[in-house]
């Protein structure tokens, strides 16, 4: 925060509200040392973005000293804010009703928002209300989208649909027309979290071609003075959520298929910045760090790989159709590939979304990945 000035008559100069804030901030902070805490700060965020010391642009180059006292205060105020953070995060977790949940502990540090606008050279994502660290849903929903499309899309043909623009994946994720059914919660760090020691905590990067990076005229060589910045990042574990809004076991299957996606996400390429260098990776709490699910669960009625052949008798569920616009009763087979009745009264099978029935498999459509379904009486292997 910089003092500005305004000119009220010639020759005359008088501070304005910003100069008054300034030295009402100062007088908070203990005069010395340097890397002094805030006393009583309970609010992370709101440290960061209203009582930094010092302005950035410090003639007397005190600004990397202060820094280190705003950062420790901020550490410490998760502490102090503990008690009621506790209480909105059982209040936050019990709204998630019928959600899709986990709590997923981070591998190693996680850091989110390091470029975002911010009184500090460096920054990171702070809930505004209790200055916690969380995942907003929307970085969730942006990393599950890009690793459905360049992951699961790239298995293999039967998958194809998983890639940005196919059925499967606009029915996840949307398009700028067309909203989607689910949801991505932001993911608040657990209050166990805080306890353990975790949540913000120093860490240090050194870029060692400062003046390169900023645009500078001078190619980077070995004589670079390496310039260590210090910043905070996250660890701990947090409670991640997707809920959709389709009510009953279609639902709650198709939200499963779209948390297992997140949970690949998470482990295999995590979320936020410096990724690269390892940081973001989230595994879940308490459950061995395999390499990954396949997609296409049985029950959320995707593409899999077709088990049934032509002829054969099986329990297929009613299931919602992907494509809402064909209107017609759609079954889904224990393989995960789903179809239609195409040869008998199918308005004699009564049953409802989750029920099932038996069918028979009259045919295969590759192209279209789905089965044709015969009803039992209508139809006899052998038969053209």
């Amino acid at each position: 925060m910089i003092a500005r000035q305004r000119r009220d008559s010639p020759g005359e100069r008088r501070p304005t509200t910003n100069s008054a804030c300034r030295k009402a901030i100062l007088a908070l902070w203990p005069d010395k040392p340097a890397d002094a805490e805030l006393p009583g700060a309970s609010n992370a965020a709101l440290v960061r973005d209203r009582y930094l010391r010092v302005p950035i642009k410090d003639e007397e180059k005190k600004h990397p000293d202060y820094r280190k006292g705003l950062f420790r205060t901020m550490c410490r105020a998760q502490g102090r804010a503990h008690p009621v953070y506790q209480e909105a995060f059982t209040r936050y977790t019990s709204l998630l009703d019928g959600a899709q949940e986990g709590e997923f502990k981070t591998k190693g540090r996680l850091i989110l928002g390091l470029g975002n606008e911010n009184v500090l050279e460096t920054g990171i994502t702070l809930h505004h209300t209790y200055g916690m660290p969380f995942i907003p849903g929307t970085a969730l929903k942006g990393l599950a989208s890009h690793y459905c499309d360049r992951v699961w899309g790239a298995k293999g043909i039967e998958f194809k649909e998983f890639k940005r623009g196919g059925k499967y994946h606009t029915a996840i994720f949307g398009t700028s027309d067309d909203s989607v059914r689910f949801i991505f919660h932001d993911a608040w760090i657990t209050p166990e979290s805080l306890k353990d020691g975790y949540g913000l905590l120093p860490d240090v990067m050194t870029p060692h071609h400062g003046d390169y990076y900023s645009g500078g005229d001078d190619a980077p060589t070995d004589f670079d003075e390496p310039n260590p910045i210090t910043f905070l990042s996250v660890a701990g574990t947090f409670h991640v959520a997707v809920s959709c809004d389709v009510p009953g076991e279609d639902g709650d299957k198709w939200a499963g298929l779209v948390f297992r996606l997140l949970t690949d996400a998470l482990r295999e390429w995590g979320v936020g910045g410096k990724t690269a260098a390892g940081y973001g990776r989230l595994v879940p709490d308490g459950k061995p760090d395999g390499t990954g699910v396949s997609p296409v669960p049985v029950a959320a009625g995707s593409a899999g790989s077709r088990q049934h052949s032509k002829g054969k008798t099986i329990t297929v569920t009613r299931a919602r159709d992907p494509n809402p616009k064909r209107n017609r009763p759609y079954f889904v087979a224990d393989d995960g590939i789903g179809g239609f009745i195409e040869i008998g009264d199918r308005d004699s099978i009564k049953i409802e979304i989750g029920e099932t029935c038996d069918l028979i498999v009259f045919s295969f459509l590759p192209g279209d990945n789905r089965y044709s379904f015969a009803i039992p009486g209508s139809w006899e292997p052998g038969q053209h």
